[in-house]
């Protein structure tokens, strides 16, 4: 599933959740205008920060959820107390040894 479907099946069963009668009823309840909510729906693109932003606020959903809904994180990773590793522990030690050196960032010379 793609960022933008995940997000749109996400709001889809949000808004089936509220039992709303159409999108401009949705909408009116919501607090935005009924094309926003049509955008959200009809996936054309991944949601922006602004619009995650909005759906927890709308929806009263914790931010986690909607990330992964938009497919930004995996539910593993949106888990408590999981922290996402290091990029400097991805990297080899003697290549961290050669970029330092390379910088002229030399332990022995101090």
């Amino acid at each position: 599933m793609t960022a933008m479907s995940g997000f749109s099946a996400w709001v889809e069963n949000q808004l089936e959740l509220r039992s709303f009668g159409d999108i401009q009823e949705a909408a009116r309840a919501l607090k935005i205008r009924p094309s926003e909510l049509s955008r959200w729906l009809s996936a054309k693109r991944p949601p922006t920060q602004d619009t995650m932003r909005t759906a927890c606020q709308v929806f009263d959903a914790p931010i986690m959820e909607v990330l992964v809904a938009a497919g930004y994180l995996t539910s593993e990773e949106a888990e408590p107390g999981t922290t996402p590793p290091s990029v400097v522990a991805t990297i080899a030690t003697q290549s961290l040894v050669d970029e330092l050196t390379r910088r002229g960032i030399d332990k022995r010379s101090e």
